[in-house]
């Protein structure tokens, strides 16, 4: 039989079922798709159970019951001492008992139902409440968005950790991260839900995210999950639940918890937890809208502390290079086998098997500083090129790099700011063309002349046919 139809025929709640099953009551085989399928003999043991509980005897009784260390009949005698000490309603549980002590039966030849249909009888006339069977199942919250927006919100902040790291440890452009660096977050964020959720379920017997809808986790006892047991529930959840964030089979393992919590059946994970929900109020939303924002504002500013440059103030030439080095791993722009040193000289790096082919003809400038009492005032380089045959690379880079490493530096220059992206805009709007424009304090000049070039409107300047010679200059600073 199926979960559904021993709930239909026993008159059971599934919750009840699956406790007297954890309790080891009840041992219904696996099919080969993984539901189980209880047998008739399932069907006349949770009878037998429903009987007794109705008349108020204990689980541990009635496991011993089962297991035979005890009789029925000196239960039942032991019982109807209880039931004597109840009011009103205890009158018929006792006339039940007698009955069942009189008829002299064991638990394994109990016929449950012959008893049951007289209780069944007494509730639609009396109205009583006293032959519920309360108590029997461990609590499990059926409310699938609750629960999966709980575990999104928990996955963010691991998200917004890891994010932190590369963004202050590794200098990595978490604005241009690429897809593939992306999903490899993703896996890392599960590493990190496998390590600090446990010690969050540990520690408070739920996680940020589960707090906020008022959802608790705990063994069936009432005390907080071990580390050990909470490690086995969280690898439970990333495996069969969230199918170890593989692309496709993770959609098809949540479309199947989906399922199952719609279905009010126990998640895999959670058959030996006790897992409540404090309360369904409609303020639990907002607050969640509202810690998802808080969330997202550290994550942009995180990004927007990116643009701030190691060494602010007045800039040392070596603070300036560590400056536009800094700019440089930040925007992934790589110089070949040539780096900028500490005097502000390109330098040749040790070979490291790696091949660099250049597209465009462009010699890197040499950087010229105005220094006073120590500290740069002024950057600026100047290019001449004469009858290159090949294209020409733009200057464009280099003349940002430096811009940033001088203006990052100045007072200005804060948290969300936004002359970064206003001097990016005004060099890349003017390639090849004259510019002069102020921020932050600093001015910025660049001079271009150019022959036998044509503008291709892009990086690069193309030679003209025909061109006897060609001719490149550019002079550019930063005061």
């Amino acid at each position: 039989m199926t979960i559904k139809e021993i709930e239909t025929l026993s008159g059971m709640e599934r919750a009840n079922i699956r406790f007297y099953e954890r309790e080891g009551l009840i041992t219904p085989k696996r099919r080969d798709n993984g539901y189980r399928d209880y047998s008739e003999n399932d069907m006349q043991i949770l009878l037998r159970i429903k009987l007794l509980r109705s008349l108020h005897i204990s689980l541990d009784e009635i496991k011993a019951l089962k297991d035979g260390s005890k009789d029925l009949a000196d239960t039942l005698s032991k019982q109807i001492v209880k039931l004597d000490q109840e009011k009103q309603d205890a009158s018929y549980a006792q006339n039940v008992c007698r009955t069942m002590q009189g008829d002299r039966v064991a638990f394994a030849d109990l016929d449950a139902k012959k008893y049951l249909d007289g209780i069944n009888r007494t509730i639609k006339e009396t109205g009583s409440s006293y032959f519920s069977v309360k108590g029997d199942e461990l609590p499990q919250v059926f409310h699938p968005w609750r629960r999966f927006l709980a575990r999104i919100f928990d996955i963010f902040m691991y998200n917004i950790l890891w994010s932190a790291f590369l963004a202050f440890a590794f200098h990595v452009n978490l604005a241009t991260r690429s897809n593939l660096g992306s999903l490899l977050d993703s896996f890392i964020a599960m590493a990190m839900m496998l390590v600090l959720e446990p010690l969050w379920l540990h520690l408070f017997g739920t996680t940020p995210g589960k707090a906020i809808f008022g959802l608790r986790i705990e063994t069936p006892d009432g005390r907080r999950l071990s580390y050990g047991e909470g490690l086995e529930r969280t690898w439970g959840v990333i495996g069969v639940g969230m199918g170890y964030h593989i692309p496709i089979y993770n959609l098809t393992r949540l479309w199947e918890s989906y399922k199952l919590c719609s279905e009010n059946e126990t998640q895999p994970w959670d058959e030996s937890i006790s897992y409540t929900l404090k309360d369904t109020k409609w303020y639990r939303g907002v607050f969640y809208i509202g810690a998802y924002a808080a969330v997202f504002a550290v994550l942009f500013t995180i990004m927007s502390a990116q643009q701030l440059p190691p060494n602010r103030g007045d800039l040392t030439v070596a603070e300036f290079v560590e400056n536009y080095n800094y700019y440089a791993k930040l925007f992934g722009i790589d110089f070949g086998n040539e780096y900028l040193d500490e005097n502000g000289r390109w330098a040749e790096k040790e070979f490291d098997g790696a091949v660099y082919i250049e597209i465009g003809h462009a010699e890197k400038p040499e950087y010229h500083f105005t220094i006073e009492n120590g500290y740069v005032t002024g950057v600026s380089f100047a290019v001449e090129i004469k009858n290159n045959e090949g294209w020409l690379s733009s200057y464009n880079t280099q003349m940002v790099l430096a811009s940033l490493a001088f203006a990052g530096a100045q007072n200005e220059m804060r948290l969300f700011s936004k002359i970064p992206s206003r001097i990016a805009e005004q060099i890349e709007n003017n390639t090849f063309k004259d510019f002069h424009f102020k921020e932050a304090g600093i001015t910025f000049t660049c001079n271009t002349e150019y022959s036998g070039y044509k503008d291709a409107r892009s990086n690069f300047l193309v030679p003209a046919e025909n061109a006897a010679e060609t001719y490149f200059s550019l002079n550019f600073s930063v005061i």
